[in-house]
């Protein structure tokens, strides 16, 4: 869940991108249902430990968060991700109870579109490397 806290201080530190959608939507987990638009919800997908003989106190994990972006329309869902990835791309931002965290893009994900409530909906991974004491 690190990887998660970084990504979310990365977007809700980043003044573009708060201009198109409100710190409090910009949230970990599943967004709540009847939620306002736009909104941005972070998910870990995965995470592993650079396994090392005695590691000591601290240990290399990379962890691999999901941004998915919601909006009304089409073009407000690629405006949100392109702002999304301008906020995140390449970045190695200052955590507390992590450190040396750097966030790169990793794969993007399909155009969805939920039928029944009009939602447009765009994922982006992000591969985020961090220290954390264990």
């Amino acid at each position: 869940m690190n990887g998660v806290v970084a990504v979310r201080s990365l977007l809700t530190g980043n003044a573009s991108l708060t201009a198109l959608v409100p710190e409090s939507r910009i949230t970990a987990g599943v967004l709540p249902q009847g939620s306002n638009l736009p909104a941005i919800a972070l998910m870990s997908i995965s995470g592993i430990d650079r396994n090392i003989l005695k590691p000591g106190s601290r240990r290399q994990v990379t962890e691999r968060v999901q941004i998915s972006v919601l909006a009304a329309t089409y073009p407000a869902a690629k405006a949100l991700m392109r702002a999304a990835r301008a906020a995140t791309a390449d970045q190695m931002p200052t955590v507390t109870g992590i450190e040396n965290v750097v966030v790169h893009t990793d794969a993007a994900g399909p155009d969805f579109t939920d039928p029944e409530t009009g939602i447009f909906i765009q994922t982006q991974d992000l591969r985020v490397s961090f220290l954390e004491t264990v």
